[in-house]
């Protein structure tokens, strides 16, 4: 499973949405994910994928694809030695 389509699965449990709702391209905000909700998805990141979100302020992540590919950054810094 990619890393967008277990986000999208998170979402999609978490907030009671159809996949069509939570397509690449989608406002996290129009999900209803709001500042409190994406520090609660930033522990749920941490937790299925095994990385450390830095405290430092996170990029700019409006789209559920900007949310993957922050995650994607994120285990790539895991991986590397």
């Amino acid at each position: 499973m990619s890393t967008l389509e277990a986000l999208q699965e998170m979402l999609m449990k978490d907030y009671q949405l159809t996949r069509e709702q939570v397509a690449p391209e989608a406002a996290l905000a129009s999900l209803g994910v709001d500042s409190l909700g994406m520090i609660d998805m930033m522990m749920q990141i941490e937790d299925r994928f095994s990385v450390t979100v830095p405290d430092d302020k996170p990029p700019a992540m409006d789209t559920v694809s900007d949310l993957a590919a922050y995650v994607d950054s994120l285990k790539a810094c895991t991986a590397s030695p």
